[in-house]
């Protein structure tokens, strides 16, 4: 503890105050610039718009096919100032699935994991964790827009767009420097770039089928560059979705509507005008027991009884999404640069559930042979309603409506100054989002009509605000989010570049619940938090093909909205979160070799843990944490097409009080394989393997020696090691791709593409984690989709 103050205050000093004091006095100093240059297109200033690589020769091997940057499936860039990994969009066509959300691709670079039960991007996908922090502990960001839910800063993998408009997927593993802005960046990154209009006229119809009744159908048009207005391009992609799913009745529908303009004003400025869509339904599965399982197969998730709590149609997930900006660049001469970003999102998520979905009655009776009053029912939820407040106690099924309506305003302003010596950069980022959300218990099997039983699993209390204990949640918040933010880039000597900055993160939190969740009583409360996040990174080019990086910053991270769930929000003793982080590593890159590797050491104070999932959830303060580990990836190209590639990340996360490990964090990952990519075909298989990790929970696992209805083995899941209980063993998956790309066919038709997908081909089934428990203490367990096959063809139209 003593050594991390020393360090923090250290870096305070000498890389805070004065480089804030520097930046300001230079932008007040610099004369402001009295007319345009002519120059090349203004350059993005949003984190992570551009791969550089170091000199112009070297920054072409990334766009050359046949060599170690092009091939490699995450790079290392040499202009690295954090531990940092690119996917580029030649990677994702090649190697994943047309289904595939920003977790898989994420999972592609060092120390990510992340689970998706029901089939590649087929559901939520549970994660990604970068280094055992888990979503909501990081960053995501889209063209350099942070989004996602204002209560707890986590994300949705299946909303607002599809892997198809990804066309670059950055991940930082650090909180980056000053300029990095958004509510969770202190545990990274993911930094998702839309796609780029071509640069020729072209229609390109494509389509996925596969496993699991899945088929996916696109079509994308590009306008090429139109010279009547000044060069203006543009995109448009529209994407339908439509699978069963790896689980029994979970199934996904999805419609995805995409478009963007690039637009040159004059030779200096760009305004760049994005528009996204997206419409889901889907049965999101919460996991199963082992008794489920070993009665109704592995994939169980829900049945098609009517009268069951579990009925697929109870179920369901409707998720209405929008994303849209307006993006101003400009080279403005005497060497300012200018990028501003003006934009919104909203997201709209209806759904029904059972109350109860995975429960069995402590005789053994189920809850649907359990429908009338005075059957021995245990801690599982009977199917018994009420309709009235004073009526009768039914036959029925229980569940409940959920509503969660967010949308977020705001805006990103940069400015750069560039002088012989480096550069200083200020700017600031602003969003305010407005959230309602609601919960009531209603009777599924009665038209949704209200519920006022209070025999269920979620304890609804009868008070004035509830409607006799039908409503649990009624809520309205509100969060207000201000960072701005100064750097100074220094350029001493020839080749070394010193980063010095500091930026202000300030949060406002106000609530107005009529109904609070879990205390479900009225509260009002609001509170502000800010902190001062100073940073330090220095970078030097040992040669053009290879460059040594260190950086020393802090991170902050306010306090979920789940700590004004109590009584008197104003006295929780829930402190925000925050960290210090130290790293360094080193990148190369050469024709037939790219490689990058470091090592971290990350001081967290006030960790707050969630325990345990579903309504058996709860958070508590887990006070110090340290994060360390090492990390590298490499890919070496062969002349004859042949690319071997691995990267791996060994993690450690553990309390300092108890020495015990985080929980939900893999102790290591791994991406191994082998590409041939020459002459239009290209074929990868790739071994992901993700390191053993603690749930946590300590639920019942079910009888000892349990099996699935196939035959195979649950997995050995019980306590271990450094945590009380909820070990789970380390896994792996293997899949392969192969394709071939038919080129100059005729003058219309080129790089028609078609490309084989197996997934996870030797039939891993094993159980890899849990999600909490059941209202009576069952574990309900996620497990590995087995083996899947899918076809894609996409078929570009030239004009």
């Amino acid at each position: 503890m003593d050594s991390a103050n020393t360090l923090r205050g250290a870096l305070r000093r000498a890389s805070s105050y004065r480089a804030l004091a520097f930046a300001l006095a230079g932008l007040a100093l610099a004369t402001a610039p009295a007319h345009a240059q002519t120059s090349t297109a203004p350059v993005n200033l949003d984190l992570g718009a551009v791969l550089a690589t170091g000199t112009a020769d070297t920054a072409a091997l990334a766009s050359t096919p046949g060599t170690a940057p092009y091939e490699a499936p995450s790079l290392t860039p040499l202009n690295s100032t954090q531990p940092t990994s690119v996917v580029t969009k030649q990677t994702t066509d090649n190697m994943l699935i047309g289904t595939q959300s920003f977790a898989d691709i994420a999972r592609l670079t060092p120390s990510v994991s992340q689970i998706s039960p029901n089939g590649p991007g087929l559901q939520e996908a549970n994660g990604p964790t970068i280094r055992g922090f888990q979503d909501g502990q990081y960053n995501i960001t889209f063209d350099g827009i942070p989004f996602g839910d204002s209560n707890d800063f986590t994300h949705h993998s299946t909303s607002f767009f599809t892997d198809s408009q990804i066309g670059q997927t950055i991940v930082d593993r650090g909180p980056g420097t000053a300029e990095t802005v958004g509510d969770a960046t202190f545990g990274g990154t993911i930094s998702l770039r839309t796609i780029d209009p071509a640069a020729t006229q072209t229609l390109t119809p494509y389509g996925e089928w596969g496993s699991y009744g899945t088929n996916l159908a696109g079509i994308r048009y590009d306008t090429g560059s139109i010279q009547t207005l000044n060069g203006t391009s543009a995109v448009v992609d529209a994407e339908h979705i439509q699978s069963n799913g790896a689980l029994q009745n979970a199934g996904q529908e999805r419609k995805n509507f995409f478009g963007k303009i690039v637009i040159p004003v004059g030779s200096n400025t760009t305004v760049t005008l994005m528009s996204d869509y997206n419409n889901i339904y889907q049965n999101p599965s919460i996991g199963a027991t082992a008794e489920q399982m070993a009665a109704l197969g592995h994939n169980y998730a829900y049945n098609t009884n009517p009268n069951s709590q579990a009925y697929n149609r109870y179920n369901n997930d409707h998720i209405v999404t929008d994303m849209e900006y307006i993006d101003v660049q400009s080279n403005l001469g005497n060497g300012w640069l200018y990028d501003g970003k003006v934009y919104t999102y909203a997201y709209y998520h209806h759904d029904l559930n059972g109350d109860d979905v995975n429960d069995t009655l402590s005789d053994g009776i189920t809850q649907d042979s359990c429908a009338m009053p005075g059957c021995a029912y245990g801690p599982a939820v009977p199917n018994l309603v009420q309709l009235t407040p004073t009526g009768a106690v039914i036959a029925g099924v229980p569940g409940q409506t959920f509503k969660m309506d967010y949308r977020s305003v705001g805006t990103i302003q940069r400015a750069e100054k560039d002088f012989d010596w480096g550069d200083i950069k200020t700017g600031f980022w602003f969003d305010h989002q407005t959230n309602s959300r609601m919960v009531q218990n209603v009777s599924l099997s009665n038209g949704n009509a209200i519920n006022y039983f209070s025999g269920d699993s979620n304890g609804g209390k009868i008070t004035p605000t509830n409607a006799g204990g039908s409503i649990e949640r009624l809520m309205h918040d509100q969060l207000y989010t201000f960072q701005p933010y100064g750097q100074v880039d220094w350029k001493p000597i020839d080749r070394l570049t010193l980063t010095g900055g500091v930026k202000y993160a300030f949060f406002r939190r106000a609530l107005n619940a009529q109904v609070d969740q879990k205390t479900e009583l009225p509260t009002g409360y609001s509170h502000n938090y800010g902190k001062l996040l100073p940073s330090f990174e220095a970078k030097y080019s040992i040669s053009p093909n290879l460059s040594v990086y260190a950086q020393a910053a802090e991170g902050f991270l306010a306090p979920n909205l789940n700590t004004y769930y109590i009584a008197a929000p104003g006295t929780n003793s829930f402190k925000p979160q925050s960290t210090v982080n130290f790293q360094t590593g080193v990148a190369y890159q050469d024709e037939h070799l790219a490689l990058g590797a470091d090592i971290y050491h990350i001081h967290f104070q006030n960790f707050i843990q969630k325990v345990g999932g579903g309504n058996t959830a709860y958070f508590t303060n887990a006070g110090g944490v340290i994060y360390r580990g090492i990390e590298g990836d490499v890919t070496y190209t062969f002349d004859n097409g042949i690319s071997l590639f691995g990267n791996a990340g060994y993690n450690q996360a553990y309390q300092t009080s108890s020495n015990t490990y985080i929980l939900n964090a893999p102790q290591f990952t791994s991406n191994l394989g082998v590409i041939y990519d020459k002459n239009g075909i290209y074929g990868s298989i790739i071994d992901q393997t993700t390191g053993g990790s603690y749930s946590g929970n300590s639920g019942t696992p079910g009888p000892s020696g349990t099996t699935t209805a196939t035959g195979g083995p649950l997995g050995d899941v019980g306590k271990g090691g450094k945590y009380p209980s909820g070990w789970y063993n380390p896994y792996n998956v293997v899949n392969v791709a192969a394709g071939y790309t038919f080129n100059h066919l005729n003058p219309h038709l080129d790089q028609i593409k078609l490309k084989l997908n197996v997934d996870n081909i030797t039939n891993q089934r094993q159980i890899i984690s849990d999600n909490g428990t059941n209202g009576a203490g069952d574990l309900l367990y996620w497990v590995l989709p087995g083996v899947s096959a899918f076809v894609t063809i996409s078929v570009p139209i030239n004009f």
